[in-house]
């Protein structure tokens, strides 16, 4: 009953704007980026490409981003209840001034039992086109990784992810990923997306995931690495069993116990603020160890100049940008020890590493150049001229042509 008065409702806010919504307001905004914050994906867009109205009902704790609309405030459940009548409101009025709806996660600005079915099919019905950015496992199927796995012969992303939530294993579970890809490949015009590090049952062509990091995150001071008597290692997380915490901590142990000394920091669930603090100060930072592409943290950690070990693997990840592997060092989960004693053992291979990580991310993950790239892409789907089937073919090379060394924004050292 909940979801049909929100349709009703839906209904009668768009009919309502469309009678009121002034002319000149009307395709005011390209495209309305929301509803929910994951990772500060969201705020990245909206600070990168231009043209764009971020929507954000739920507030992410680690990051202070301010939104066009929300976070709303209250309880648990006045927030809930706010949730039920403004999203379906906003939604009509929105779509009266926008072009396009870009949906980061897997949520609606209505409840969505359909996955969406309804709200996607009535966006496109009134002429706008329609987005979906997808995070991880809002797309991941279980089923579908294990699969990978056993292919791979090594562990995954969603290996133990059964440890944290049994749910993620069960059949209702598969049932939802399988609908949700369904839903998205009959309505959306364009999606962002990891294939292989996400894997489930899209089988559409699909556009890297851009992370456009700000220019405050870059950092051309490497004059941490004058002084490498005491060298800074650093591994943050928001899950650590599937993120490899555990990997970390043995090899940091067992690398004390052979008389190795250096500092080992960990954080788990502190502000964006506090980890940047951290980076800074960071010589060596640990990423993750069963994903295969680069995370928001690896980026932080690129950007602040650190030596990256990470699983990344742009073998694997296809829709990853050009050279990762040769940035950072490809860490699989049996190799943390190694890799991390490999640089303990010559300190002197640390800063290369660093300098070349950081050249990488502002080529590819700053907002001053992936921000023109998915603008870019986001530019022809508003035209028409979008053609997925030709960026099918594209090489990575290709993809990312706007952020090749004569066409990128230089880093802010050169």
């Amino acid at each position: 009953m909940l979801a049909i008065g929100q349709r009703l409702l839906l209904l009668l806010s768009y009919a309502v704007h469309r009678l009121t919504t002034r002319r000149h307001h009307r395709e005011s905004i390209d495209w309305v980026v929301g509803p929910d914050e994951l990772a500060s994906c969201l705020a990245q867009i909206r600070a990168a490409v231009p043209g764009t109205y971020s929507v954000s009902f739920l507030r992410e704790q680690a990051y202070d981003v301010h939104y066009d609309v929300g976070p709303l405030r209250g309880t648990p459940r006045v927030r809930a209840i706010k949730r039920l009548f403004l999203g379906p409101w906003l939604l009509g009025r929105l779509m009266n001034r926008a072009r396009g709806i870009l949906y980061v996660g897997p949520t609606g600005f209505l409840l969505s039992p359909d996955e969406r079915e309804f709200e996607l099919r009535f966006v496109r019905a009134q002429g706008l086109k329609v987005g979906l950015y997808w995070t991880g496992s809002d797309i991941r199927s279980t089923s579908v990784m294990h699969a990978l796995e056993r292919e791979m012969g090594i562990p995954n992303i969603s290996t133990y992810i059964g440890v944290i939530s049994p749910h993620y294993e069960t059949p209702a579970h598969e049932r939802v990923q399988r609908v949700r890809a369904e839903v998205a490949m009959r309505h959306a015009h364009v999606m962002f997306d990891y294939p292989s590090d996400q894997a489930g049952y899209l089988t559409c062509h699909r556009e890297p995931t851009f992370f456009m990091l700000s220019k405050d995150h870059f950092t051309t001071d490497r004059s941490k690495f004058d002084d490498l008597s005491t060298i800074v290692v650093t591994h943050a997380t928001t899950s650590p069993v599937i993120k490899g915490t555990p990997l970390v901590r043995a090899a940091v142990a067992q690398l004390r116990a052979e008389g190795y000394d250096f500092e080992y920091c960990e954080l788990i669930g502190v502000s964006n603020a506090e980890l940047l603090a951290q980076l800074r100060r960071t010589h060596i930072g640990l990423n993750q160890f069963y994903g295969f592409t680069i995370t928001v943290f690896g980026v932080e950690l690129l950007a602040a100049q650190c030596a990256v070990l990470s699983s990344s693997d742009s073998t694997i990840e296809t829709n990853l940008p050009p050279g990762l592997n040769d940035a950072i060092m490809v860490t699989k989960h049996w190799q943390v020890y190694s890799n991390l004693k490999a640089l303990l053992d010559a300190p002197e291979r640390i800063e290369p590493l660093a300098a070349r990580g950081a050249e990488w991310a502002w080529r590819y993950q700053s907002a001053e150049n992936a921000g023109p790239l998915m603008t870019a892409i986001l530019s022809s789907v508003l035209d028409g001229t979008y053609d997925a089937d030709a960026r099918s073919r594209l090489t990575q090379d290709e993809v990312y042509a706007g952020t090749s060394p004569r066409g990128a924004e230089p880093h802010p050292s050169a």
